[in-house]
C-alpha cells in the first residue's frame, strides 16, 4: 500500500487509503473542498481525509511567483492573526505553506496549480498568470479583493486575453454545490441531472457574454467552449471531476 507523507494524528500506526475519485468532501487539513482522488483513514470510526496534496505535501517549497519567499509547510496558521492566501485571496483554515520572510501563505492545493492547462483538441489554452492584462471575466474586477490580486488562468493566442481568477472559480463551484447540482439525483421538482447539470454550468459565466469568441460562430460553439473552460478550470483547482461532471461535460460537448 502505497505510504504518504502524513496521515491521520489520532491513528498514526495504520497508513492512509487512497480512494478514487467520489463525492465531494472536505479535507480534514486544509479545510478546502475537494473532488478528486482522496486519502483516508482506515479506522471505521474516524473521518480523516486528505487531498492528495495534502497527504503527500513537501515540509518545504517554492514558488516562482514568489522568487524570495521559502515556504515551510505548517498544520495551522502562524501568528494569531488571520491570514488569507495569496493565490485565491481565501482564508487559511488549516494547513497552509507559509514564508516567515515574507508573509506571503499558500494553500497546498494553490501551490501545486499548474502553470498551464488546455484540451485535448487545443482549441482552449490557459495560463496561469499572477499579473493579468484585463479584469477577471467572472467579478469584472483585477483584484480578488482590495489589496490581493488573486491568481488567474488566462486565455492564450492572439487576441484578446480572458481572464479568470482562480478565487472566483472556486467560489462558483462552492456555490454551485451548495444548491446541490454537483449530484447525480433527480430533484424535487422533477429536473433530470442532466437539465439540472447543464443548469449548473451555464450559471458559471465562465466565458463573457460579448466578444469575438461568441460572434465566431454558434451558440452552439460558445456552448462548447464554456464547458471546456469550465472543465479545465474545474480540474486544474479541484482535482478530476466526479462522474456526473465528466458525464455532463460530454454530453454538452456532443450535443
Amino acid at each position: 500500500m502505497e505510504t504518504t507523507k502524513r496521515g491521520c494524528p489520532r491513528h498514526q500506526e495504520q497508513p492512509m487509503q487512497l480512494k478514487p475519485p467520489g463525492s465531494p468532501f472536505k479535507c480534514s487539513g486544509c479545510r478546502e473542498v475537494g473532488f478528486g482522488r482522496s486519502y483516508h483513514c482506515q479506522n471505521k470510526n474516524c473521518g480523516y481525509i486528505l487531498h492528495e496534496e495534502c497527504a503527500n505535501a513537501d515540509s518545504h517549497a517554492s514558488h516562482r511567483f514568489f522568487h524570495r519567499s521559502q515556504f515551510e509547510l505548517c498544520e495551522k496558521a502562524p501568528g494569531n492573526r488571520d491570514r488569507y492566501c495569496d493565490a485565491c485571496g481565501k482564508d487559511v483554515l488549516g494547513f497552509v505553506y507559509h514564508c516567515s520572510l515574507t508573509g506571503y501563505d499558500l494553500h497546498p492545493c494553490c501551490l501545486y496549480l499548474k502553470d498551464s492547462i488546455s484540451d485535448e483538441e487545443g482549441q482552449i489554452s490557459l495560463q496561469l498568470c499572477e499579473k493579468v492584462p484585463s479584469v477577471c471575466v467572472r467579478c469584472n474586477h483585477r483584484n480578488v479583493v482590495d489589496g490581493v490580486k488573486g491568481w488567474s488562468y488566462v486565455s492564450s493566442g492572439s487576441g484578446r486575453k480572458y481572464c479568470y481568477h482562480v478565487s472566483c472559480v472556486k467560489q462558483l463551484i462552492l456555490e454551485n454545490l451548495n444548491r446541490g447540482y454537483f449530484t447525480q439525483e433527480t430533484n424535487s421538482v422533477g429536473m433530470s441531472n442532466r437539465e439540472y447539470s447543464q443548469l449548473a454550468v451555464r450559471s458559471m459565466e465562465m466565458v463573457p457574454s460579448g466578444g469575438s469568441w461568441r460572434r465566431s460562430g454558434t451558440v452552439r460553439k460558445y456552448t462548447k467552449i464554456a464547458v471546456l473552460v469550465f472543465k479545465l478550470i474545474f480540474s486544474a483547482v479541484f482535482g478530476n471531476p466526479i462522474t456526473a461532471i465528466a458525464a455532463l461535460v460530454e454530453a454538452l460537448v456532443s450535443d
